[in-house]
């Protein structure tokens, strides 16, 4: 008897242990990138944890309900050995576009380059010799062709107007040698436009103490190795960093939240790269109190995933909020995504609970271990709680 009560034991843990799926933490300053259909995210910050190690990443290829945390399909592979890094930012690149390169990130004493190979699920930090960047943080890369991922700037203070170039290919470093080069700041957003040229949007220069206009942005020629500065037409969003941009296939550039004078934004705008027109987005069913900062943006198909970030009330999100992103002239919350999504979409309206943890299907499926155990009465057996 006490042969079958062990195995019903054992086979009650596996069920907890399979069904009790991986939920993420809320977090601030993580990294996130879309490969082959996963969106992975890597560290970032929260209160109770400081610095984050965990690596997991989202299937797309599945469908799922925003709302049903169980129906998320999350994958945690946080035991492949990724780095404790806040602060960092992440791009694809390497042979065969399938490799993640995770740059800088607080502590600032770690490894400044890791690299993720998807195809072998394996970490290699990579040590440069050489010119190389000094370590810094607040930065945000933006690959471009032939394998070369451009970081500009960063904190902390000491870090200056400096452009590196990566070349994924050879694992070294160049600094470019443009001139005119915006001032020194973090907490931009870059964005490689169809022609591979980047364009930077936002940040706050710690130096100067003023936010990067919005109606004059820096743009870096990666063929010549020059910097200039777009005019662009307003109405003008207001100055922000920590905020997000996604490039659209027709050539929007959709920004989202961001910190702006110590208030935590929630506003969408559009900057149309053909006319480089400014105008604010129309969200069909805004979501009055979605303010975020130092969260990221991935473009999936038709819709924009907005992933973690902080309220304006320092409380860290756990969701993905996903956003239709196929009209120009109106945006809309959903809620669903599936492979027929695009055919056959399915939102709703419903406010979403804006919390950052949840525990309810472990607490639940705790709950049915101990309950049958204590039917079966497993002799000298004691249950400690590790939650």
């Amino acid at each position: 008897m006490l042969l079958f009560n062990f195995y019903i034991f054992t086979f009650l843990l596996n069920f907890t242990f399979t069904f009790a799926a991986f939920i993420p933490i809320g977090r601030v300053f993580h990294s996130s990138v879309f490969i082959n259909n996963k969106l992975y995210f890597s560290g970032g910050y929260n209160d109770s944890f400081g610095s984050i190690n965990e690596f997991f990443y989202l299937d797309v290829s599945k469908p799922f309900t925003t709302t049903n945390n169980d129906s998320i399909p999350w994958n945690d592979i946080t035991y492949t050995g990724g780095p404790l890094k806040d602060s960092a930012t992440a791009c694809i690149s390497g042979k065969n576009n399938d490799t993640l390169f995770i740059f800088g990130g607080i502590p600032i004493i770690q490894s400044f380059v890791n690299q993720f190979v998807t195809s072998k699920q394996q970490w290699i930090n990579i040590t440069s010799v050489g010119n190389v960047p000094t370590n810094r943080y607040g930065i945000s890369c933006a690959n471009f062709g032939n394998g070369l991922i451009a970081i500009f700037s960063g904190m902390p203070s000491t870090i200056t107007n400096d452009l590196w170039i990566f070349n994924t290919l050879t694992l070294t470093w160049s600094l470019s040698n443009a001139t005119n080069a915006p001032s020194a700041m973090y907490g931009y957003c870059p964005v490689t436009l169809p022609d591979g040229n980047i364009l930077y949007i936002g940040g706050y220069s710690f130096n100067l103490t003023v936010y990067t206009s919005m109606s004059n942005l820096p743009l870096y020629n990666t063929k010549f190795d020059t910097w200039t500065n777009m005019n662009v037409f307003g109405p003008f969003p207001s100055p922000r960093y920590y905020s997000s941009a996604v490039l659209t296939p027709d050539g929007r550039i959709i920004i989202f939240g961001g910190l702006s004078y110590g208030k935590t934004l929630g506003d969408l705008w559009i900057l149309n790269t053909t006319e480089f027109q400014w105008s604010m987005g129309f969200i069909s069913n805004p979501k009055v109190y979605l303010t975020l900062f130092g969260h990221t943006a991935t473009l999936v198909d038709n819709y924009m995933f907005v992933s973690f970030g902080s309220f304006q009330n320092e409380n860290y999100s756990s969701k993905i909020f996903m956003l239709d992103v196929s009209r120009k002239d109106s945006y809309k919350w959903v809620t669903e995504f599936g492979a027929n999504t695009k055919a056959n979409m399915t939102t709703t309206t419903t406010t979403d609970t804006l919390t950052t943890t949840d525990t309810l299907t472990t607490n639940f499926l705790v709950g049915v271990i101990v309950g049958v155990l204590n039917l079966i009465h497993i002799p000298n057996l004691q249950i400690y709680s590790i939650f």
